[in-house]
């Protein structure tokens, strides 16, 4: 899976339709990490560092999702199935590290990344399973060919609830607006992780051109078909699934054994609710109408549809 799997994304500015709105102005915390928007507890040449000179192997696996798409949920699959449908003596974040924490080594590395330093991450045996929210053009790849990536994406109106509800709860972010100003900065591309749309629809096409080495699943997909989703990450990771593997998993990955195990929960509103379709108790009339009308511009022509809940497709 080279860097040049997917052609970039060159994304609609919709000026048309809205007034772009930056997120230091309204209070909301960030740092950019080459242009991108990040957790401002990141230290940006380590970061930078990371991307350009983390050494992988060919058996190397990242989860790659923009925030708030079911990432956590991802992790706990992956644990489980690494040990028999049982959580085991780790935690999601043990087994499944979020490598560019290592880049915020004072707090976010203890809370994602839990143990690891770049030293052990290197001494560790295969495979490696590491979370990353990175686009495609800045996943620390390396230059090992075999390399494998779960790309997930959530129905980007689910994803921007979420995302206001983990900025408003997290206290390096500092947010303390209200949710019509959040959304702006979201449909501007300067909420943590940048452009939804950007990041979704390059991984998208990542997926289409290397199969073999992206796998493409949706939160909503997920939701609908939980055994069936974890067979299919079993079988790309070529992970065991026999007998009552993928049923145990399952059990042990549901939203309600996941807030109830330690392992699986963090805090911090880490796992708030999950679901399809809980953005209609936000989103006012003429904010849906907004949404929908710079959600056309910018995934026009590139073939993508997302389950926004109750029926509605688009």
């Amino acid at each position: 899976m080279g860097a040049d799997s997917s052609k970039a994304y060159e994304e609609p500015a919709c000026a048309d339709l809205f007034e772009p709105v930056e997120a230091a102005p309204v209070g909301y915390i960030m740092t950019k990490v080459r242009g991108v928007p990040q957790n401002p507890l990141f230290d940006v040449k380590m970061f930078e560092s990371m991307i350009d000179t983390f050494e992988t192997r060919d058996t190397d696996v990242f989860i790659c999702t923009y925030v708030k798409a079911g990432t956590t949920w991802a992790q706990q699959i992956v644990t489980l199935l690494c040990n028999g449908g049982e959580q085991g003596d780790k935690s999601y974040g043990e087994q499944v590290p979020w490598l560019e924490a290592l880049a915020a080594p004072e707090t976010l590395a203890e809370r994602e990344a839990p143990g690891y330093t770049l030293e052990s991450i290197d001494a560790m045996a295969d495979p490696r399973f590491f979370k990353s929210h990175a686009t495609f053009g800045d996943l620390p790849r390396g230059k090992a060919p075999g390399v494998k990536v779960i790309a997930i994406a959530r129905n980007p109106k689910d994803t921007v609830v979420s995302l206001f509800h983990h900025a408003s709860s997290k206290p390096e972010f500092g947010y303390k607006g209200d949710f019509t100003t959040f959304l702006k900065v979201f449909l501007s591309g300067n909420a943590e992780n940048g452009s939804w749309f950007k990041h979704v629809v390059e991984w998208h096409a990542a997926s289409r051109a290397d199969p073999d080495h992206v796998l493409w699943l949706t939160y909503e997909a997920m939701i609908d078909d939980h055994a069936g989703s974890v067979a299919k990450i079993a079988a790309f990771l070529g992970l065991p699934d026999a007998g009552d593997v993928v049923a145990k998993t399952v059990a042990n990955s549901t939203m309600k054994s996941m807030q109830a195990n330690k392992k699986a929960n963090i805090g911090m509103n880490h796992l708030r609710k999950g679901g399809v379709g809980g953005w209609r108790d936000y989103f006012t009339v003429t904010q849906s109408n907004l949404f929908d009308a710079v959600y056309a511009q910018k995934m026009a022509g590139t073939g993508l549809a997302f389950n926004f809940g109750e029926g509605l497709t688009m």
